[in-house]
């Protein structure tokens, strides 16, 4: 008995003690003042004006920017870097791209899943070493990274994930083998494969699709409204989705104060979805004047792409998807001068998946762009104007904290440090280890060249 009450009593002194310390430390870190970086001597670009404004520092107190001004003070445990007067902009953030997607389509569902992870956060590393912050990915499980990354187990660029796209049969998203049984018919599914893509036909098993993709993380919505070039079966001018069930998604998740993009070329398929409410088009190349306008008129936001790594890898073969490519191809140049000559605002993305080069070669959009916009277009549609778009998830929005893509007092503090002019040149962001300097997500410091 004597031993037993010796026992307990050291296990209630090392318990009390446990706790005293607890206390002490919760204590500490609640008195502590918060972690301040100071940025001095830089040129200020916010995202969303037209010229930089030199001489100026800027105060960053733990995720967000704190203040703007000249001559600033921070607390006595800040660290303070000297800007050497080079331009800071906001990160670069990406509207469409699928950072869950770094194995080619064809053989995704057979390949094991821890290795497609593992090349998942690679791909995440290379986007935000390259400058890139955010990254809207539209299709994919996507939303255990982003997860991974807020948590602090991995290196990457915030993440909003539209988890699985949901495809009607024989669309976009549908990637059977063409004698492969339907999942929906014979109840036998492919828990990876409906990862990526979920099949669903009428406005009831539409509803239910898009409240399981909002169940796994979601924070907007992927339908296919028609054709697309990777997918085998389906003709590139096809329609897709029924008028009702286009509708039956918008409401699924209206419902969650989020809404719907839809991945979609053609004047026919955009328009049925612009009927049905849907806020976000993708793609969109072969889209014709008048439908350009009824985006602008409706409020909606285009979300479109150079496809300048697919016009690189391109082939001269005669097959359905190099026929489909070149289809888009050509449209490509006179949708972008349209959108630009009506002033419909182009969200800047990729499109990235199927291997680590097609991410490495994603940071070419800047140079392929300035095909039809200037510079300082260019930048402002990978800054502010896709964090616009980011903002329809609303209440699902997964950084309510602060502004992203602009740098005013309560933004997030995702930095980029640049020499030279990017402003005059955009391009000069593709040689990022070079030209940006430092690199800063969410207050944290990931790249610093310039030193103290």
């Amino acid at each position: 008995m004597p031993i037993a009450k010796t026992s307990i009593y050291v296990g209630l002194t090392v318990l009390l003690s446990a706790t005293l310390i607890t206390t002490v430390f919760a204590q500490d870190a609640e008195t502590r003042p918060p972690h301040q970086t100071l940025i001095r001597n830089v040129s200020i670009w916010d995202g969303t004006s037209d010229k930089a404004i030199p001489n100026r520092d800027l105060l960053v107190e733990g995720h967000l920017i704190k203040a703007i001004g000249r001559d600033m003070r921070a607390n006595g445990n800040a660290e303070v870097i000297d800007g050497q007067n080079l331009l800071l902009m906001p990160g670069i953030i990406d509207a469409h791209t699928h950072l869950a997607s770094p194995v080619n389509p064809l053989i995704r569902t057979q390949e094991d899943s821890f290795y497609i992870a593992a090349v998942a956060l690679q791909a995440a590393r290379l986007y935000l070493m390259r400058g890139w912050t955010t990254m809207r990915d539209v299709g994919g499980p996507s939303q255990g990274l982003g997860r991974a990354i807020d948590a602090g187990h991995a290196i990457g660029p915030r993440v909003y994930p539209s988890a699985a796209t949901i495809s009607q049969t024989a669309g976009h998203g549908d990637r059977r083998g063409r004698t492969d049984p339907h999942p929906n018919m014979t109840g036998m599914r492919n828990p990876a494969s409906e990862q990526y893509s979920r099949l669903a036909d009428g406005p009831d098993e539409v509803r239910r699709a898009v409240r399981e993709s909002l169940r796994q993380g979601a924070v907007q919505i992927k339908l296919t409204a028609g054709g697309g070039i990777s997918s085998d079966f389906n003709p590139l001018d096809s329609l897709q989705f029924s008028l009702e069930e286009l509708e039956a998604a918008v409401e699924a998740a209206s419902d969650w104060n989020t809404y719907v993009t839809v991945h979609a070329y053609t004047d026919g398929s955009v328009n049925r979805a612009l009927d049905a409410g849907v806020k976000v088009i993708e793609h969109g190349h072969l889209l014709t004047e008048p439908t350009l306008r009824r985006i602008k008129r409706d409020g909606a936001y285009l979300s479109s792409q150079s496809f300048g790594f697919v016009r690189e890898m391109m082939t001269n073969s005669n097959s359905a998807r190099a026929r489909k490519s070149q289809m888009v191809m050509d449209g490509v140049d006179a949708m972008m001068a349209t959108a630009k000559r009506i002033g419909l605002p182009v969200a800047f993305g990729t499109d990235t998946f199927g291997s680590l080069e097609t991410y490495r070669r994603g940071i070419k959009e800047f140079t392929y762009r300035k095909r039809w916009f200037d510079s300082l277009q260019i930048l402002k549609q990978a800054t502010s104007h896709n964090a616009k778009l980011l903002k329809l998830t609303g209440l699902r929005n997964p950084y309510p904290d602060g502004p992203l893509g602009v740098i005013v007092e309560g933004a997030y503090a995702d930095l980029l440090l640049v020499e030279g002019d990017p402003l005059s040149d955009a391009s000069i962001l593709e040689d990022y280890e070079n030209t940006i300097k430092l690199i800063m997500k969410d207050g944290h410091i990931y790249k610093n060249t310039v030193g103290p």
